[in-house]
């Protein structure tokens, strides 16, 4: 499939690099569509973009590269959508916010997005009781120049 995006120009994927939201994204329900790319260049960040909207793409991580003690429980319900029968299975981002400079950059840790890769299922899970924030910075004040 080929379509065009705002940041990549036109680009094509494959039917297997495309996962499906049932849900869509908070905020963005009727958009159900989606895949990650990566550039080298700008690692250690990615984009889930929307192949719907070629204008949403949302810049994620692997939250387990920046806070190595991050850990959540999976809700049932959650694992039932995403039809996630083994943790290996799963891909875990998280949404990266940067307002105004890459070292004040944020990440939401109380609603990773869970994607199975064995059958392309995501959804974006709030964690309920969690002690992490939707605001979690990702570099010390001195790490990124």
């Amino acid at each position: 499939m080929k379509f065009n995006t705002v940041r990549f120009g036109e680009i094509e994927v494959l039917d297997e690099q495309i996962f499906h939201f049932n849900k869509g994204i908070p905020g963005y329900e009727q958009l159900q569509l989606y895949t990650l790319i990566t550039v080298d260049e700008h690692a250690p960040f990615a984009y889930l973009q929307s192949v719907e909207d070629g204008n949403l793409a949302f810049i994620v991580i692997d939250p387990f590269e920046f806070f190595s003690d991050y850990e959540f429980e999976l809700p049932e319900a959650a694992k039932e959508e995403l039809k996630l029968e083994s943790p290996e299975h799963a891909a875990v981002r998280t949404i990266v916010a940067i307002k105004d400079k890459l070292e004040q950059a944020t990440t939401n840790l109380v609603a990773p997005i869970v994607i199975n890769r064995s059958n392309r299922r995501g959804k974006q899970v709030v964690l309920a009781k969690s002690s992490y924030t939707t605001r979690c910075r990702l570099f010390a004040d001195d790490t990124v120049k």
